[in-house]
């Protein structure tokens, strides 16, 4: 006689499994790196795919960007860790590490002419959009 698990069970300790493994791949090798991820919105106009993300605290030369045709990915990470030494520390909130987000794009981009601002920790990405190409040709049976 068998005896079936609840299958909700079972999903969740695949997905704690899988959460675990996933994890572990972004972390060197005998160091405790951590990426954390920020907000996006992605919308497009006529002719441009525009990327917003909310980078409140950092500097340009803090983000990095990455484009291609189909996708974007933006990093972010603080340069510099200041510790004062002044104070007796009892807790302290502030993340160091690396904020990352790779994004699919909706249509193909010209990623050769895309332009990013900073502006009260919004970053604003705006890519042209390919011109679409005729695809296929009408051929006469003669």
């Amino acid at each position: 006689m068998m005896i079936w698990e609840d299958p909700f069970e079972e999903l969740e300790k695949m997905r704690k499994r899988l959460d675990y493994i996933m994890r572990r791949m972004w972390q060197p090798v005998g160091e405790e790196m951590q990426f954390y991820s920020f907000p996006v919105d992605v919308s497009e106009t006529d002719d441009n795919i525009i990327v917003r993300a909310d980078l409140p605290g950092f500097k340009k030369d803090e983000i990095s960007i990455r484009a291609t045709e189909n996708t974007l990915e933006i990093s972010a990470q603080h340069k510099e860790k200041k510790i004062e030494k002044t104070e007796r520390m009892y807790r302290s909130e502030r993340k160091y590490g690396m904020y990352k987000r790779f994004l699919t794009l909706p249509v193909p981009v010209d990623y050769e002419k895309a332009e990013a601002k900073l502006e009260n920790g919004v970053l604003t990405v705006s890519i042209p959009k390919k011109e679409k190409k005729k695809v296929g040709k009408k051929v006469e049976v003669k």
